[in-house]
């Protein structure tokens, strides 16, 4: 079946609003989709705002061979599972995704979520936007953190909207250079749908941890991202429930608690302690370790926003 954008996708979490001069580029960026999925041979995923439009390693082919060639397995060179349950598994090189990447689509983005991801340089083998200068805005994406919405549409899409008709040719009076009136926009504005291509390695290490894993990155950055990983795992969930398994939020909450507990040199009584908990020693005994050390030392203190915005 092929590719059908699903324009309630790009809207769904209600922050997002459109001007009604991008519905006939949806319709041919559409088309275009539909034609490279056919050419190409791969299924375009889409989750929201984000289309992943290409993913190098097919069906772990390449990994699995690069895998077999770095452990010099050469009588398994077709083994998909041995790069996930040998290399990940033993914190090995990644190298066998290192050279592989996902092409993804940006629909319906604020500039301040493209501000956020162009820092990323390090996997970003490719990045295609469109200049500010000739390429209207496609509308408004109003802040996660917005305590009225629609305080902010009222003010922000009125603005959008005359620089629109700021560049269009009028009898009456001469249109403005867009790289004149773009200086008019807010900055929540939606950009025209841009392209960034990560590598695999790139994207678990970096993207998704620090703007998914950890917390403390914005609302808009996180459902992006989030987005962004739910392509991946259309495209190969055990893959990425794997990989997720190896550098997800838990391992962040890992970290902090073996940190605490080397700093701090706590022992078992003051775990309890801490947990409030006045247990008998049989109690104790019986006690889950993990669920402990989480519920403690691994939990997360509140970060910069939440402390301002108390």
């Amino acid at each position: 079946m092929a590719f059908q954008l699903n324009r309630d996708e790009l809207q769904k979490n209600g922050r997002v609003h459109f001007g009604d001069w991008v519905e006939p580029a949806l319709v041919q960026i559409e088309h275009a989709i539909q034609q490279l999925e056919e050419e190409g041979g791969q299924q375009v995923v889409q989750s929201g705002r984000i289309i992943a439009l290409r993913a190098t390693d097919t069906n772990r082919a390449y990994s699995a061979f690069k895998a077999a060639l770095y452990l010099g397995k050469y009588d398994d060179m077709a083994n998909k599972e041995r790069f996930l349950t040998k290399m990940v598994k033993a914190h090995h090189s990644y190298e066998p995704i290192r050279g592989e990447s996902i092409l993804f689509m940006f629909v319906g983005v604020g500039k301040p979520v493209y501000d956020h991801m162009v820092t990323y340089t390090v996997g970003r083998p490719s990045r295609i936007a469109g200049g500010q200068r000739a390429n209207l805005p496609w509308g408004y994406e109003v802040p996660a953190e917005a305590k009225d919405p629609q305080a902010y549409i009222d003010r922000a899409m009125p603005m959008i909207q005359e620089v629109v008709e700021l560049t269009k040719r009028d009898a009456e009076r001469p249109s403005e250079q867009l790289q004149a009136a773009r200086s008019l926009l807010p900055v929540g504005y939606i950009m025209p749908p841009f392209l960034m291509e990560f590598s695999e390695e790139a994207l678990i290490k970096n993207v998704f941890r620090q703007r998914l894993f950890e917390r403390g990155a914005q609302g808009a950055t996180v459902d992006v991202v989030g987005d962004m990983f739910e392509c991946c795992l259309k495209l190969d969930r055990n893959k990425w429930e794997t990989l997720r398994d190896y550098h997800g939020p838990h391992t962040v909450a890992w970290e902090k608690a073996m940190r605490t507990l080397r700093d701090k040199q706590l022992t078992i009584d003051d775990l309890f302690t801490l947990a409030e908990r006045n247990l008998s020693p049989e109690e104790r005994g019986n006690t889950n370790l993990y669920e402990l050390l989480m519920q403690t030392v691994g939990k997360e203190a509140p970060t910069m926003w939440e402390k301002m915005n108390k």
